[in-house]
């Protein structure tokens, strides 16, 4: 029999949450849950038995943003709706203290998807391969020095993802744990299903920079501990020095062929890389103005240090998203790839550079360089999930949906508290296989959605037969963009190497159309067809 791929599954009450396929199902039948709402259970149930406080959830589920104790009391209003907790018996409140997830949520791991099948497809599979988790390291100085700390730890972190002989746990489900008091190890290898954890603590001052990590197993035993101290501009070359001494001590008969690649050269300004880290974070949130603040900060790392070819691939990244992706006008998209083509010449062994640049190349629908650079990606790094998960979006792209399901399970299986962009790109996965009713359901996931995302939701719903829906949601978009032609915006932003498959999107468009012209509600009249989406 195949080894199984793990993924959490955990059973509350007459319910069943699959973080690795990112649903909730209640006898059976699958429960509609908002992103934030399925965010807020995952982090309750990855702490079962806990007692939650009001912070610690609010800077889970709405991290870098400030919201009011009366989102959070609607979210866990929501959450005991989808559980159907009417009683408060599974989710309760503990007076001023916080919010509890009854024990009786019980986890498991389970999964039908054989792993050979997840290996033959996507690399970095193998079964007997240690998982290592490195957590969030304390902060023993200033608060401010946050971005720069979970930065160090981001190195360490991608710094052990180069050595093929174990697996790195994605940093988004990691740092979902932040929150809090640091769980037990043997909690965190039911939670998370690693072997071993890093954790530590960081502390600046006077130009110096002192790193203590330590490697336990999740039985609690120390493995090994180790206290640095360096300048800050030597800080980069010591998180390499980290991550190669965790590797050593777990694999003690390590090979040198292992070694076989340099690190990819480090800031050689400390300005730099906070400025860095600080755009990274500004992009991977949601909300207005956030790519164009990010873009502020990378253009600093760059001017402050010309040859950080890291900062170079983001800034490129940065530009083309706020062009629009594949809709930006052929001259930023060119700008953009002249960019991520200066960030590999400075770093041809960074895996994200090779990243970038293949996802500003899919926006330039070059599909075979694009695909070259991801695999390139991977190779250097095999466990990162956020690659793993575009690699599937541009088989998805390129009419090969079938082979694109296994590397989304894959990113999932290794980063199940992945950020809001997977559903979109799981979604046009699986509205290319037809399963219409799954694709409008990863789409509604997303608490942010821009036109083309409500447009692709529309041609979901149509297709799947929901008709009122597809109806409701098109007449929605249109009040909120009365410029929008679905069609129109389509055309431009569909990035398919096939045309039988942008065919596929645009059937689906035209379809939510005719819904929302034949629906009796009186919205339609803000909608004003162009010559293309006037109904045959």
């Amino acid at each position: 029999m195949a080894d199984k791929v793990e993924t959490c599954v955990f059973h509350i009450g007459d319910c069943v949450l699959d973080l690795g396929r990112g649903t909730l199902e209640r006898c059976g039948i699958r429960v509609p849950i908002r992103a934030k709402t399925f965010s807020m259970l995952s982090h309750f149930a990855l702490r079962r038995g806990q007692v939650l406080s009001k912070e610690e959830l609010i800077a889970a589920v709405w991290p870098s943003i400030v919201v009011s104790d009366d989102s959070l009391t609607q979210c866990v209003h929501d959450l005991r709706k989808a559980l159907g907790d009417d009683g408060q018996r599974l989710l309760q409140t503990v007076a001023r203290r916080g919010y509890i997830l009854a024990t009786s949520a019980e986890g498991a791991v389970s999964s039908e998807v054989p792993h050979s099948a997840v290996a033959q497809a996507a690399p970095g599979c193998s079964a007997g391969e240690p998982r290592v988790a490195v957590l969030p390291f304390a902060n023993a100085g200033n608060p401010e020095d946050a971005f720069f700390i979970d930065g160090i730890v981001e190195e360490i972190t991608n710094g052990l993802s180069r050595f093929k002989t174990v697996t790195v746990l994605a940093r988004n489900s990691v740092f979902a744990l932040r929150s809090g008091s640091a769980p037990a190890p043997g909690r965190l290898g039911d939670e998370l299903g690693a072997d071993f954890v890093v954790e530590g603590s960081v502390r600046r001052y006077a130009g110096r920079v002192g790193v203590s990590a330590f490697l336990s197993e999740t039985n609690g035993r120390r493995l090994w501990g180790e206290t640095f101290s360096c300048s800050e501009e030597e800080i980069f070359e010591t998180s390499d020095v980290i991550a190669y001494k965790i590797i050593a001590r777990l694999m003690a008969n390590i090979e040198g062929a292992v070694l076989r690649r340099p690190p990819a050269p480090a800031a050689s300004s400390v300005e730099a890389f906070e400025q860095l880290t600080r755009g990274i974070a500004l992009l991977r949130s949601y909300g207005e103005g956030v790519n164009e603040k990010a873009r502020v900060h990378f253009l600093r790392a760059v001017e402050l240090d010309p040859r950080y070819g890291l900062a170079h691939s983001y800034l490129s990244l940065a530009d083309a998203i706020i062009g629009g992706y594949g809709g930006a006008p052929l001259d930023v998209l060119t700008a953009c790839r002249e960019r991520a083509a200066t960030a590999l010449i400075e770093a041809p062994e960074e895996g994200r550079c090779h990243r970038i640049m293949a996802q500003i190349l899919l926006c330039l629908r070059e599909y075979d360089a694009a695909e070259q650079h991801f695999r390139r990606s991977l190779d250097l790094n095999p466990y990162d999930a956020d690659t793993l998960a575009q690699m599937a979006y541009l088989l998805t792209l390129r009419g090969r949906a079938q082979d694109a399901r296994a590397w989304m399970e894959r990113a999932i299986q290794l980063n199940p508290l992945h950020p809001l962009w997977y559903h979109l790109d799981r979604s046009m996965m699986l509205y290319m296989l037809g399963e219409y009713a799954e694709a409008a359901e990863a789409l509604a996931c997303i608490d942010y959605h821009g036109p083309i995302h409500r447009v692709r939701l529309a041609a979901s719903y149509a297709m799947a037969g929901m008709e009122k829906k597809a109806a409701d949601c098109l007449r929605r978009t249109l009040e909120t963009f009365p410029e929008l032609r679905p069609l129109e915006v389509m055309v431009t932003r569909l990035e398919f190497e096939r045309r039988e498959d942008s065919e596929q999107v645009l059937h689906g468009v035209r379809l939510a159309i005719e819904c929302l012209e034949a629906s009796a509600i009186e919205g339609p009249q803000t909608f004003r067809p162009g010559p293309e989406e006037q109904s045959s």
